[in-house]
């Protein structure tokens, strides 16, 4: 007979806390992972909850396990490793400076930048960290 996980028995401070999250979390990651406890607490398996969330099994039993350590905190979307950004945002705004003046010239600005900074990178990289930036009136931000 196969072992079913369950998430413990929730109390119902809990439950409500769960129910918060689930209706109101701004991250719809932690709304999903506080749907499939709740569930678990209402007597769903976690093969169950595989199925109705489409994750592997291994994941709704972290979900799990990830409630019971930590409560509402282990639901939460831990920050991940990537690569840091090569431009600053008071580059970003040179860079932006330099594209308003001649709008139709991003590689001139990219060879300037470069030049001033002493950093380089390739084209997308300009682009994506211009899309990335907030707007500021008069930007070329989508220049091509």
């Amino acid at each position: 007979m196969p072992r079913y996980r369950y998430v413990r028995e929730l109390t119902e401070a809990e439950r409500q806390e769960l129910e918060d999250a689930y209706r109101s979390h701004p991250d719809f990651a932690v709304r999903r992972r506080a749907h499939a406890v709740l569930l678990s607490g209402k007597g769903h398996h976690v093969g169950q909850l595989q199925d109705v969330f489409e994750v592997d099994r291994d994941t709704a039993s972290l979900w799990i396990k990830h409630y019971e350590q930590s409560g509402l905190e282990g639901l939460l979307t831990r920050p991940r490793s990537g690569r840091s950004p090569i431009y600053t945002d008071g580059e970003i705004l040179q860079l932006k400076a330099l594209i308003d003046e001649d709008p139709r010239r991003v590689k001139a600005a990219q060879a300037a930048l470069e030049a001033a900074t002493g950093k380089s990178s390739c084209l997308d990289t300009v682009r994506r960290a211009l899309k990335k930036s907030p707007a500021t009136p008069g930007t070329a931000a989508g220049a091509r």
